[in-house]
């Protein structure tokens, strides 16, 4: 499996999204952009959805992420089909409780159906709840039929 590749000040940005964030998970993208990679933060409407659907959307954004639609439509308008403009690298996320795993939840997040919404693009999950700095990356197996933790390689 390809090891997610960034550079340590990127990474640093997000954790410190994240920090912000708490006691929230906040969410964003890596995009690559004319040979450099750049930190896009998202809004995490959470929030939004429980308080218009507790029943369908049971989660606050203290315990989960959702992407806007404006910010995909966004991203992928910056980055589906044009790898001379740009390409989504990375989907990261905060855990501000639990610490940097790819949950259940975050699985379902990256479906559509039976299949992964991005099965190119690498998870990134980050949490200060175990050890400062903690980050850890996933992408999908297709042997697996699931995601698995990939190296992250701090550049």
């Amino acid at each position: 499996m390809t090891p997610l590749a960034l550079a340590r000040d990127l990474l640093d940005d997000v954790l410190r999204h994240a920090r912000e964030a708490d006691p929230d998970e906040c969410c964003g993208v890596v995009v690559a952009r004319a040979g450099r990679d750049e930190v896009w933060r998202l809004r995490n409407v959470q929030n939004e959805l429980h308080a218009r659907d507790p029943v369908a959307h049971p989660r606050t954004a203290r315990t989960a992420y959702a992407l806007g639609r404006e910010d995909v439509e966004r991203v992928d308008a910056a980055t589906l089909g044009k790898p001379a403009i740009g390409a989504l690298k990375a989907i990261y996320h905060s855990h501000s409780k639990h610490g940097a795993y790819f949950s259940g939840e975050d699985r379902a997040q990256a479906m559509f159906g039976d299949e992964p919404t991005y099965p190119d693009v690498a998870y990134l999950v980050v949490s200060d709840a175990r050890e400062r700095g903690e980050a850890r990356a996933f992408r999908w197996s297709e042997t697996d039929r699931d995601f698995v933790e990939v190296p992250l390689v701090l550049t």
